[in-house]
């Protein structure tokens, strides 16, 4: 890998974001790459859309979300992605179009979520649910595009626990969610233990990120550590094309564990990943190389096994 010589101002600005840390783990600048909105395959279409506020602060101020996500469930296919990342793409490719002369483009446009300038495989990934597989397409972090990987797994699924009056610990087994009653259940998956809220009235057995198999649509879902939570906001049934990138072809075929390896080393040593140099300006106005940084960042991944 080339390495990438970072000086004295530059430095300092780089070491803030990357030791300024949510209460999920660490974090790196997002890619600056859009994808291209003109090359796209339709897979089916949602018979239910639904979108999940990703560790919000506010439920009610999409601001303080670090992410907007998406669960498309269609007849054939389901995908879990973000809309924030899928929106700001979508109009960085129109920038593209309308400005072909332009030297730059922005490297953001749309809501901007409170860490939308950083990255997460949470919100850079996208998750395609079919004939029993799961497939993730993982974009990784600015200046390590070259790593862009997916690969294919079983569905995963859950043991869930569901709850009732006599059983639940935290006094009650239900709550209203957008206006359906739901029903608590709880589940140890890779490592965490899950609380989950799902709702019976709508006979949809899948919910956000992973998670599946509640007799109901699940509506909220975090870990008993307080780390992550995600949180319904909406639900549509209007229908909506359910797309994949065509450039997802170009990404490299890996394993889970592989991809979970290289997202965990990314969130704990960014500039040691892409080979980052410390470097001064000596007196004769010559860049100077001091050697290279490394900077660890202690992370709590969702997935801990």
């Amino acid at each position: 890998m080339d390495k990438r010589i970072i000086y004295l101002i530059a430095a300092a600005a780089v070491c803030t974001v990357a030791n300024a840390q949510p209460k999920s783990g660490g974090r790196c600048p997002a890619p600056i790459y859009a994808r291209d909105f003109s090359k796209m395959e339709v897979l089916d279409t949602t018979q239910v859309r639904v979108r999940y506020a990703f560790c919000a602060e506010r439920i009610d101020d999409p601001k303080t979300y670090i992410d907007l996500q998406r669960l498309d469930v269609g007849q054939r296919v389901v995908k879990y992605y973000s809309e924030f990342v899928y929106q700001s793409d979508s109009l960085r490719t129109k920038y593209a179009k309308e400005h072909p002369n332009a030297q730059a483009a922005p490297s953001w446009m749309g809501v901007m979520s409170r860490d939308y300038d950083q990255w997460s495989e949470y919100e850079w990934s996208d998750f395609f649910f079919e004939n029993g597989q799961l497939t993730e397409y993982s974009q990784m972090p600015q200046w390590l595009h070259k790593d862009n990987s997916w690969y294919t797994e079983p569905a995963p699924r859950q043991a869930w626990k569901l709850s009732t009056i006599a059983t639940s610990t935290e006094g009650t087994e239900t709550q209203t969610i957008l206006g359906h009653k739901c029903q608590r259940a709880t589940c140890r998956f890779r490592g965490r233990d899950f609380v989950a809220w799902f709702a019976p009235d709508i006979p949809v057995r899948r919910g956000p990120w992973k998670f599946q198999g509640l007799p109901g649509l699940i509506l909220k879902v975090y870990d008993t550590d307080g780390l992550y939570s995600f949180e319904a906001v909406g639900i549509e049934t209007r229908p909506h094309p359910i797309t994949r990138f065509m450039e997802y072809k170009n990404y490299h075929r890996s394993t889970r564990e592989r991809v979970w390896k290289m997202q965990r080393q990314y969130h704990e040593n960014w500039f040691k990943a892409v080979d980052f140099h410390k470097g001064h300006v000596d007196s004769a106005g010559n860049m100077v190389d001091d050697g290279p940084m490394s900077v660890f960042t202690k992370y709590n991944p969702l997935e801990l096994e």
